[in-house]
């Protein structure tokens, strides 16, 4: 063989291995359906593991466990606690990422502050703009020494309030 790059029997012109592509519905679903019998597997394992062990898990038990899944140690843990809730083990990727829609992080002082704000300030006839409250909200922040909130935090403080109450607080006469 020679060093030459366009000789055929040079490694860079090898034919590429062929790879199977998934040509029929039958292939597809043959793997969609791995992940069901991985799940299958994992439960088996933690099953077995949870029966043999008991209710306490040695640091050994749980770094073969990780072993033979093929995840982490706290995956491992996370999959056990599942189990014992419920009886079935969820792969990571189904729980949901991120804060839960709705929940609410800033403190009590802040979120009176908005409250009071859209109420005395935004809910008025005169209707303001809405960047008009975000300053508001700015300057009460800055008085009362707090961090001014987002403006995506304020809006979702607005639009919270019933779409009905808003039209009807706006439109009053004073």
């Amino acid at each position: 063989m020679s060093g030459n790059v366009l000789d055929p029997d040079h490694p860079r012109l090898a034919p590429a291995p062929e790879r199977k592509l998934a040509t029929s519905i039958g292939d597809r679903r043959e793997r969609r359906s791995r992940r069901p019998d991985e799940s299958r597997h994992r439960e088996e394992v933690i099953r077995e593991v949870l029966t043999r062990e008991g209710e306490r898990l040695s640091q050994e038990v749980i770094r073969k466990l990780t072993n033979d899944l093929g995840v982490s140690r706290a995956t491992a843990y996370r999959m056990i606690k599942t189990f014992r809730s419920c009886g079935a083990v969820t792969a990571p990727m189904t729980r949901p990422v991120g804060r839960p829609k709705g929940a609410r992080v800033l403190d009590s002082a802040r979120e009176t502050l908005i409250r009071d704000a859209i109420e005395t300030y935004y809910l008025q006839p005169s209707r303001p703009k809405f960047s008009q409250l975000v300053r508001e909200i700015a300057k009460r922040c800055l008085k009362e020494r707090l961090p001014a909130p987002n403006w995506r935090t304020i809006k979702a403080r607005v639009h919270d309030i019933d779409i009905q109450t808003r039209t009807r607080r706006r439109s009053e006469s004073e």
